[in-house]
């Protein structure tokens, strides 16, 4: 195996690792919402204020995910700011023109 084809195998499986992490976060900020919700309704068929343990349990679940899925933004968007930059270092290196400069685009 030629080693070109093993970094890009490296690179692929990486990216999958990569998708399957935030799958993942992304699904646990769904079952923050649900099992907060069910603790909740646990809790109201236990005292009996039925709907309000509920509703608690409920925002709370939704402070959570966004609360996750914040974090996950936040960490998507310095990886990207990362591979432009890179991507911007190897095109002035190499001469090329910038993606992002719209002076070197021909009309």
């Amino acid at each position: 195996m030629s080693k070109d084809s093993e970094t890009r195998r490296k690179r692929r499986a990486s990216s999958i690792a990569d998708a399957y992490r935030q799958a993942h976060e992304v699904m646990s900020a769904g079952m923050s919402i649900a099992i907060c919700a069910g603790v909740g309704y646990w809790l109201d068929t236990k005292t009996g204020w039925m709907p309000v343990l509920t509703i608690i349990g409920s925002l709370a679940g939704c402070v959570a995910a966004a609360v996750s899925l914040r974090d996950l933004l936040r960490r998507l968007d310095k990886e990207s700011q990362k591979r432009r930059e890179r991507r911007n270092d190897v095109a002035a290196s190499s001469g090329l023109p910038d993606s992002n400069d719209k002076d070197s685009c021909s009309e």
